[in-house]
């Protein structure tokens, strides 16, 4: 069964030291067209509550179709805490900019750069892999100013547990959705709502609040999972996932969110990755 959770970035590993390469993540790439929208008025607010309450699943598809209509692009500031190789990372923080078409991820570390500051990844240029700008002047005097990485390569999938062509608020939506709804096949899905509350790590920001545990730990360990929409926009802003011990496999929350912005000519170039 797939894992749960926003698409999530890298912190671009490129020396000797790492770790073995773990294994990816389930893809859990859901179809272009997983979730129709014929452009009818979504619920309002006494509605979708009710859905979190009684339809997770019809919830959270009305959840995406507002996402496609309305988050074509952001910045926001992502903060994560992620275990890998089995060792608990610490947190990061990080400073994201994003656009849907073509597929384009930004990141600039604000805290817990390891040895990448900033990365950058845009889908069908610099043949299709990421840039990044190495952590430290010996880094870069050794690897240069800007390096090229496999966006899927074992780099990536050492530092973190989703890849950069796998982020975006849509495509995580879509990949919850597609693990709801395989449990829901297999008559285990179990989504309890808790209720609206403000939650501290994305801005406190009101939120839907619903958990999930699964009935068997899932492929990557998650037994547990956590989910913060936000209720004016209806964003997945918060993921906490543990494992059947009630162990830490991954924390995300994102905060500062400014949705369709006017992004500088060179964002998603190069040129971004430089002082």
């Amino acid at each position: 069964m797939y894992r749960i959770l926003l698409c999530l970035p890298l912190c671009l590993c490129l020396g000797s030291d790492r770790p073995a390469v773990q294994p990816a993540a389930p893809a859990a790439v859901a179809r272009a067209d997983a979730v129709k929208d014929n452009g009818q008025a979504l619920p309002d607010t006494a509605a979708m509550e009710k859905l979190a309450r009684t339809d997770p699943i019809a919830f959270l598809e009305n959840c995406i179709r507002r996402c496609g209509r309305e988050a074509k692009s952001y910045t926001l500031t992502l903060q994560k805490q992620e275990t890998i190789g089995g060792k608990i990372q610490p947190s990061e923080v990080v400073e994201v900019a994003f656009r849907a078409k073509p597929h384009s991820v930004y990141f600039n570390w604000v805290e817990g750069a390891r040895l990448a500051e900033r990365v950058l990844y845009v889908e069908g240029e610099n043949d299709n892999k990421m840039l990044a700008r190495p952590k430290g002047g010996l880094a870069r005097l050794v690897a240069g100013d800007v390096t090229a990485r496999e966006v899927n390569g074992p780099d990536a999938r050492n530092s973190a547990r989703y890849t950069m062509d796998q982020f975006g608020f849509k495509k995580g939506e879509e990949r919850t959705l597609a693990s709801w709804k395989a449990a829901r096949t297999a008559g285990t899905l179990n989504v309890e709502y808790l209720g609206r509350s403000k939650v501290k790590e994305v801005g406190d920001k009101e939120c839907y609040i619903l958990k999930r545990v699964a009935k068997e730990p899932e492929n990557d360990g998650v037994k547990e999972s956590l989910y913060y929409f936000d209720c004016d926009t209806w964003l997945q802003v918060g993921v906490v996932l543990k494992d059947e011990q009630g162990l830490l496999i991954g924390s995300y929350y994102f905060r500062d969110i400014k949705l369709n912005p006017e992004f500088k000519k060179d964002q998603f170039t190069s040129a971004a990755l430089k002082p």
